[in-house]
């Protein structure tokens, strides 16, 4: 079995096209596999161990990657990233810029922040192990994997309804 299957990986030009179909599909199917095994145990986006910390600062610049925010008892400037699958930012509340807002934050990831207690940015994830699940989540490339190995199926299943064709003339009638 194991002979034979190598011997056609080397004659891989040789085969039908949905057996080069099945094989190049099953091949990006393993590739997705194993990039979905190493996000789930070896990526941690640098939230693992943070603790929810909190500040309440003006707004220097702010975009769709983040805000620079002066901290409004110490002076210092804090650079929060808004990160996709840990918070939702709200649009449509115009400008942030000169803004003092009350912010949640994991390290350098923005929870949460507040303007005069109406919530412009939406923590989507509680603690540091929720967020990093989120992030995996969003990152793993599930759909492709489902469709590689669907694909591989459904080729080595035509490939295999094609070769049962019975033989024209053959039939009863």
């Amino acid at each position: 079995m194991i002979r034979s299957v190598l011997r056609s990986l080397r004659d891989f030009a040789t085969l039908p096209p949905l057996l080069q179909a099945a094989w190049l599909s099953f091949a990006i199917g393993l590739f997705m596999t194993l990039l979905h095994l190493w996000i789930f145990n070896f990526v941690d986006y640098g939230l693992d161990g943070a603790n929810v910390e909190s500040l309440s600062g003006k707004v220097l610049y702010a975009d769709r990657g983040g805000m620079l925010i002066e901290d409004a008892d110490s002076g210092e400037y804090t650079r929060l990233k808004v990160i996709r699958g840990i918070t939702y930012l709200r649009s449509g509340h115009g400008p942030l810029r000169g803004q003092t807002l009350h912010f949640t934050y994991l390290r350098d990831a923005l929870l949460s922040c507040t303007l005069d207690g109406q919530e412009l940015c939406i923590a989507q994830c509680a603690n540091a192990m929720e967020c990093l699940d989120s992030r995996c989540e969003r990152e793993a490339p599930q759909g492709m994997l489902i469709v590689a190995f669907g694909t591989s199926l459904a080729c080595l299943g035509l490939h295999g309804l094609r070769r049962r064709k019975p033989a024209s003339g053959a039939g009863i009638f």
